[in-house]
């Protein structure tokens, strides 16, 4: 006599954990510097101070005081050689001198007054060593001294010949420090870094769509301003602006960040690199993630010990959980003793901590459990599915790719460099993506953020102002 087979199903009441991505979990790009190079060239420079220095430089026409008069005149194109951090400048000058002679021979004699002229050459030689200040401003210091000619300056008076260098060369040093304080102005005014800095800090700050089908977008966060030494090379003034930031491309949607107005000190540094660090997004939506999860393990069924014990999923999704993902299945699942079967039936929930594995390009989990509920539940209705490899086969199977997003997110970040980028009307970006390098795995409330690295080199032109 055969006697059917008893069964019973015991359902599985577990409790679903609390869902929420923790605030923690923000993500924070690398910190990069996108350089811009300055270049001034000298010879516009020399041009502008030529015509701001011209005609008569220093004028004294009264012979009452001294005998003398003088007045020294621009002779000729200023010139500027420029090397390392110092600019010369070489002022030819004119000088026109006019001397007295009075002579009172005695009271009752006519009185002998005569007047002489006479002009010369001579060559104002200076040296300005230029910097910077932390407000942006550029610091000249400029000193020089001067040359005469093969021989002093004299003048005859009768019978008189008198050296005028000891009348000329005070009034010529008094007009040095003049002469300086001009350069010193006219350089400070010409070279208005502050402005050329603020205008850029606030250009790259506007976001840059790169895909309108991914809707992909260039974001950078300026954190400081550094700047490489000025230096004299070629015939141009030139130094590196690195605008520190945070860069990262995303596929979300225009990013919304606050407009940061405020210019920060400036940071002198001699170690200046166009090397960046650029973060790329691959954004996975909760709702498509469990979809993926879905695919990949509903219908499956796992047996167990010789095929005594069995569960099949029907039903899978997944949450945040703080920085794991929460994985809920819904399970069937049986096992058989002698004639006897015991069902069971209800949700299962696993934690997970997810990664990014490169060698794949995509979000795997590890470190999966039963949440404690659930492991109560189990080891109570269902001990064999709480202690079998269930959890280590779910673990092996999720798989979230994201090569494609990524791949696509370099290639648009590329291509865009290659064209020349502009962020603004007056900014050119240009660089290259040299590799590509894991960084972390992000859970925002609404979906995982993948984050790698594209390591290259990136500078801003800013042409049109």
């Amino acid at each position: 006599m055969v006697l059917p087979g008893c069964s019973s199903t015991s359902k599985l009441n577990t409790e679903a954990p609390a869902t929420g991505a923790s605030a923690a979990s923000v993500y924070q790009p690398s910190l990069s510097s996108i350089t811009i190079p300055v270049s001034v060239s000298i010879a516009t420079i020399e041009e502008k101070l030529n015509k701001e220095i011209a005609g008569i430089l220093y004028k004294d026409d009264k012979l009452d005081d001294d005998n003398v008069a003088v007045t020294v005149s621009k002779n000729g194109k200023l010139s500027i050689r420029a090397e390392k951090d110092k600019v010369y400048f070489s002022i030819p000058l004119h000088i026109y001198a006019k001397g007295r002679w009075k002579w009172d021979p005695c009271k009752l004699c006519p009185a002998i007054d005569k007047t002489e002229d006479t002009a010369f050459d001579m060559v104002i030689k200076t040296e300005s060593r230029i910097g910077l200040t932390e407000d942006y401003k550029i610091n000249t210091i400029t000193s020089g001294d001067f040359e005469w000619g093969n021989t002093k300056p004299t003048i005859q008076l009768g019978p008189l010949k008198i050296g005028l260098a000891r009348f000329v060369e005070p009034a010529i040093r008094t007009q040095m420090s003049s002469i300086s304080k001009q350069l010193d102005k006219e350089l400070q005014q010409y070279l208005d870094m502050r402005k050329y800095v603020s205008d850029a800090w606030l250009m790259v700050q506007e976001p840059m769509k790169l895909d309108n089908d991914l809707n992909a977008w260039l974001s950078i966060v300026p954190q400081d301003v550094r700047i490489a030494p000025l230096l004299m090379k070629n015939g141009t003034l030139s130094t590196r602006i690195g605008i520190t930031s945070f860069i990262s491309v995303t596929t979300d949607g225009k990013p919304q960040q606050p407009l940061n107005k405020k210019l920060p000190k400036l940071i002198i540094d001699n170690r200046l690199s166009d090397e960046i660090q650029i973060g790329l997004t691959a954004n996975i939506p909760y709702e498509h993630a469990s979809k993926l999860l879905q695919a990949q393990v509903a219908g499956q069924t796992y047996k167990f010990d010789g095929d005594k014990n069995q569960v099949t999923v029907t039903n899978a999704t997944i949450t945040p959980g703080g920085n794991q993902l929460i994985l809920m299945l819904d399970v069937n699942g049986k096992t058989k003793a002698g004639m006897f079967t015991k069902k069971i039936a209800g949700k299962v929930y696993l934690r997970g901590t997810p990664y990014y594995d490169a060698q794949t390009a995509s979000i795997k989990v590890r470190d999966v459990d039963y949440t404690l509920d659930t492991k109560d539940k189990l080891l109570s209705t269902a001990s064999w599915l709480a202690k079998n490899k269930f959890v280590d086969i779910i673990q092996a199977q999720v798989n979230i790719p994201v090569q494609s997003q990524l791949t696509e997110a370099q290639k648009m970040l590329q291509t865009t460099l290659d064209q020349s980028g502009r962020v603004h009307e007056s900014v050119l970006l240009r660089g290259n993506i040299r590799e590509i390098t894991p960084d972390n795995i992000y859970l925002t409330p609404t979906g995982i953020k993948a984050v790698v690295n594209a390591k290259g080199t990136l500078t801003a032109t800013i042409d049109k102002l």
